[in-house]
């Protein structure tokens, strides 16, 4: 009966700090619109290196075209954002461009999608629609 215990205790404990649920911690009103318009299009740079990416928090606003320049100082690495169907690869010396409208606001996770290394799982940030 107690290694069952501990058992469940473990499991639970697994769950709670597997950071499934980030996006319902983050408030949206403690970040930012970042950016700047140009040419009608919020344009945001953004940098992917071993094991993030700088920002790790985009925050635009819905119904606003957004443009993303992204850039690697490393390796090539890629950006997904898999509840919007976007996946891109950022290649070394290259700049890759994302053009999108986020319609409806909300918190979306978007990480790396090459594998790049041992931290790789880590590199995740959020795109805040407001």
């Amino acid at each position: 009966m107690k290694r069952i215990l501990w058992v469940i205790l473990t499991i639970f404990i697994l769950i709670s700090c597997s950071g499934k649920n980030d996006e319902r911690k983050i408030n949206p009103d403690d970040h930012k619109v970042i950016g700047e318009i140009i040419d009608g299009a919020r344009v945001i740079e953004v940098e992917a290196y071993r094991f993030a990416f700088e920002p790790d928090y985009i925050v635009v606003n819905a119904g606003e075209k957004v443009t993303l320049n992204f850039t690697t100082r490393d390796v090539t690495h890629g950006f997904m954002i898999e509840k919007m169907g976007i996946d891109v690869n950022i290649n070394p010396g290259e700049i890759s461009t994302i053009e999108f409208t986020p319609e409806k606001s909300g918190i979306y996770k978007f990480r790396c999608s090459v594998p790049c290394g041992s931290g790789h799982k880590a590199m995740v940030g959020y795109l805040i629609v407001k």
